[in-house]
């Protein structure tokens, strides 16, 4: 009660002040005694809520606003806005490791291109380029992993997938029938979305109870 009083206490004087009065024009508004605001004001005593209206309809505020720290308020907005930008820093952060990794492999890729240009196998040279991208894309699906949510892990293991089967394919496509490597990559879509889809379910799960406990 005393925590209270001190809250409603410091908000008169603030919003007083605001509002550029002195507490003898503040009582003359109210029709009550100078002393009656100062006693308000240093905590001593505490303004009915009829009184409490007349102030917030004053200042253009609401009884609920002398009710709280508004310094205390003050100091959680400037945390959460400090989160915010804490975290916007960290999204940029993840953004540009995993892309100076992306340019990594493919860096890796011209200079092995490069070089198997000049040797008895640079009719392959060109392999380099294609077995980048399913890299690249392991090299995100790491990343996500550690810092992005499941839908987009299952999405790029899809992207995994079927970039896998597309390199195979094209590398070997001189085999005969090669083309049932992508027959192969539907049942690994399938296991995909169905781990996705336990996972969802088993996190709904926790969390239901959770709130039973």
């Amino acid at each position: 009660m005393e925590e209270l009083k001190k809250i409603i206490a410091k908000n008169l004087v603030k919003y007083r002040k605001n509002a550029k009065l002195t507490q003898l024009e503040l009582a003359e508004k109210l029709m009550y005694s100078d002393k009656n605001v100062s006693k308000w004001e240093r905590g001593d005593a505490v303004p009915d809520v009829v009184i409490l209206k007349q102030l917030a309809d004053i200042y253009g505020v609401t009884v609920n606003d002398f009710l709280v720290d508004s310094d205390e308020i003050a100091q959680n907005d400037v945390i959460i806005e400090s989160k915010k930008e804490k975290q916007k820093m960290l999204n940029r952060n993840q953004v540009l490791i995993t892309l100076l990794s992306i340019s990594l492999v493919w860096l890796v890729a011209i200079v092995a291109f490069g070089v198997l240009r000049f040797t008895p196998l640079s009719s392959y040279a060109w392999w380099s380029f294609i077995i980048a991208i399913p890299v690249c894309i392991i090299v995100v699906l790491v990343f996500t992993s550690i810092w992005c949510s499941n839908l987009l892990n299952s999405i790029i293991v899809s992207f995994l997938i079927w970039s896998v089967a597309n390199t195979v394919f094209i590398l070997f496509s001189h085999i005969p029938e090669m083309w049932l490597i992508f027959i192969l990559a539907i049942p690994l879509q399938v296991l995909d979305i169905l781990w996705f889809t336990f996972r969802k379910v088993r996190k709904i799960s926790k969390k239901e109870n959770k709130k039973v406990q």
